[in-house]
């Protein structure tokens, strides 16, 4: 062999190695970027699992253990505008909470329907399943709006009827404390649980506080109006028509069980 054939096999076999080493790595990114991804977001990923009631608000658990328990829902894409699961964007690299700033992925709201004080709202929004084999137990959905002084983010679980609460929960806020963030409270959360979010005729039903001689289901939090109502603003618009009423309402008719 001469030493010219000698360079040129040893280059060779460098130049597959190479290939060989990035695909791997490459396969490897790919394969661990949803763990990756729910490490990034574990406060956010423990309130989707308190919506669900799958932990219990003032349960210590490991950041393993939260996205153990995260990686065991199923989630989808939801577009908005079409009310369906969309496969446009991938659940694997899609940040909700960075397309709520992107003018490419969001849209205006009309005045009239933006109750919650959003300006714009995402096309995409993400939704978590929680699963029994093939049958829909629960969904979860992303749920914010402006508080008194800034923005309430939180999750919102409902029934496999879609039309009941389960749960809810919040992980960002910038309300007064001691006093606006006494929606905190693991007892006034606990009340959500079972209202109605629909009424029979597929309307907006969720309340907090008496309405109209109607008994509260959900009490009001005294001397923290402001953001007790809004919190049900931003429920309100969330299920309702320009929010996720449409892709819930495609749910309860078609979807199979």
């Amino acid at each position: 062999m001469t030493e010219r054939e000698s360079v040129a096999r040893t280059l060779g076999v460098a130049a597959i190695v190479a290939v060989f080493c990035s695909l791997m790595v490459s396969l490897a990114v790919l394969w661990l970027r949803p763990i990756q991804l729910a490490y990034l977001s574990i406060e956010r990923n423990r309130a989707v699992l308190e919506a669900s009631g799958l932990i219990e608000p003032a349960t210590e658990l490991t950041e393993q253990q939260i996205v153990d328990r995260f990686l065991g829902l199923d989630t989808r894409i939801v577009d908005l505008d079409s009310g369906t699961f969309s496969d446009a964007v991938s659940t694997t690299s899609f940040d909700f909470r960075a397309a709520i700033n992107d003018p490419d992925l969001t849209r205006p709201i009309q005045d009239e329907l933006d109750i919650a004080n959003l300006g714009r709202r995402p096309v995409y929004l993400p939704a978590y399943l929680l699963r029994n084999g093939s049958t829909i137990e629960q969904i979860v959905l992303p749920i914010y709006g402006q508080g008194m002084w800034a923005t309430i983010h939180g999750f919102i679980s409902l029934r496999a009827d879609f039309a009941t609460v389960e749960g809810v929960a919040f992980y960002e806020h910038g309300e007064t404390p001691g006093i606006g963030d006494r929606f905190l409270n693991p007892e006034w959360l606990a009340q959500w649980r079972g209202q109605p979010a629909y009424d029979e005729n597929e309307r907006v039903a969720f309340r907090i506080g008496a309405d109209g001689g109607r008994p509260a289901g959900i009490d009001a939090i005294t001397g923290a109006t402001v953001t007790t109502s809004a919190i049900e603003d931003l429920v309100r618009y969330w299920l309702g028509d320009d929010g996720f009423g449409p892709f819930l309402a495609y749910m309860r008719r078609e979807a199979p069980q």
